[in-house]
């Protein structure tokens, strides 16, 4: 029975036999350098990486959320957001990645990235 509930999150998270665990999607910095600004499309990012975890309407510019959180039994873990930013006709137009990530709303990510 508790399988079920955890079949519907809508983040993906999982530990491997090292003892990481991941969660969200993680957008590495060649696949950044294929989005084009006043090119791609929201229908070609969806299609590359899913629905953003998080999206914000600011005016006319909508802005999606890739957050991505890797926590390692050894080392630094990594916790990183990709945003992209389109206009009201849905064209990328700034992208850019952050190295710290706000509240997840998971209470073990937010305890181990000291939030």
């Amino acid at each position: 029975m508790l399988a079920a509930p955890l079949a519907l999150s809508t983040t993906a998270a999982h530990a491997n036999p090292f003892g990481a665990y991941t969660t969200g999607v993680e957008i590495t910095q060649q696949q950044m350098d294929t989005l084009e600004v006043g090119k791609t499309s929201q229908d070609q990012v969806r299609e590359k990486f899913g629905a953003p975890g998080r999206r914000e309407q600011l005016g006319d510019t909508q802005v999606w959320y890739y957050d991505y959180v890797k926590i390692k039994t050894f080392g630094k873990n990594i916790q990183e957001a990709t945003v992209l930013e389109f206009n009201k006709q849905g064209v990328l137009t700034a992208k850019s990645k952050s190295n710290a990530v706000g509240k997840t709303g998971n209470p073990l990510l937010d305890a181990a990235n000291g939030k």
